[in-house]
């Protein structure tokens, strides 16, 4: 998996990020250590509370359902689109390499999902300082890119036709909603690892399924499909399982960091798999900081 120039930028401002948070708790605690120990027991004596907070991630889709964009399907049907009148006669008219027909000559079947920045809130009832239920919803916009190539009638002296080779990509968004439960294992340290368990729903929509040929931009996507406001698709059922750690910066604010593994089905097409979604993550809590009056 290759990933892109921003992603990696993306992906090493999350870890300085958490680096950062990780070196100011670890000099925070050790200046405090004792009263900080202190308090870290008096906190476990207390009952139940309300937590909650926001996160911040690195989404990288299965690639499994990518090829759904790649205009083979009955919605989104390349071809066809192609050669309505009006897009066949202004890709004659402005393609010096089309002289009077073209044609699909191979579809994009290798078509791959970028990694998309997920934006989330997360909700819950800590039962304990290691026992918690959790609800949590996140948001990712996601582009799925390929590469197809059109045959044209113009003249290469040869027995090969000649091919462009032009973009595909789709685009879709995801609303993930999860419930499950956290277990934390609470060490001497400011640093505690977690893992998570539970359930998932994913809706995705589809929201655009565009060609470039020769820098002429056309919608593949059924035209009456967003004329009637017809949403493609709906909702898959599945599980996930996280791993991470806590970072406890001072008495009132904590992150936590790492991966997660949605196992889904992706309501796309004909789509019955359950493929892996993964996400990089970090998640501020903001209870204590927003009530720091509470247990």
């Amino acid at each position: 998996m290759r990933f892109p120039e921003k992603t990696i930028f993306v992906l090493v401002v999350l870890l300085l990020v958490g680096s950062s948070i990780g070196e100011a708790a670890r000099n925070l605690h050790s200046q405090d250590w004792g009263n900080y120990r202190q308090n870290d027991r008096g906190r476990g004596s207390g009952g139940a509370r309300w937590v909650y907070g926001l996160g911040l991630g690195l989404y990288q889709a299965n690639h499994g359902t990518a090829n759904y964009y790649n205009g083979s399907g009955p919605d989104h049907n390349l071809e066809r689109t192609l050669n309505l009148h009006y897009n066949r006669d202004r890709l004659i008219r402005d393609i010096d390499e089309i002289i009077a027909s073209f044609a699909v000559y191979e579809l994009a079947n290798d078509m791959r999902y970028r990694p998309a920045l997920q934006v989330g809130f997360y909700g819950g009832l800590e039962l304990s300082r290691s026992f918690a239920l959790l609800a949590e919803v996140n948001y990712a916009r996601l582009q799925a890119l390929g590469r197809f190539t059109l045959e044209t009638d113009k003249e290469t002296f040869t027995s090969e036709p000649y091919l462009l080779l032009c973009d595909i990509s789709g685009a879709e968004e995801r609303i993930d909603l999860r419930l499950g439960a956290q277990y934390t294992l609470h060490t001497p340290s400011y640093i505690h690892p977690f893992v998570e368990i539970g359930v998932s729903i994913t809706d995705t929509k589809v929201l655009s399924n565009r060609v470039s040929v020769k820098g002429i931009n056309i919608n593949i996507r059924n035209a009456l499909d967003e004329y009637y406001n017809i949403r493609d698709y709906g909702m898959g059922m599945g599980f996930y399982t996280t791993l991470g750690l806590k970072m406890e910066v001072n008495e009132q604010f904590a992150v936590r960091s790492g991966v997660s593994v949605n196992y889904i089905r992706i309501n796309l097409g004909d789509n019955t798999r359950m493929d892996p979604q993964f996400t990089f993550f970090l998640r501020m809590d903001l209870s204590s900081v927003l009530s720091p009056t509470a247990p």
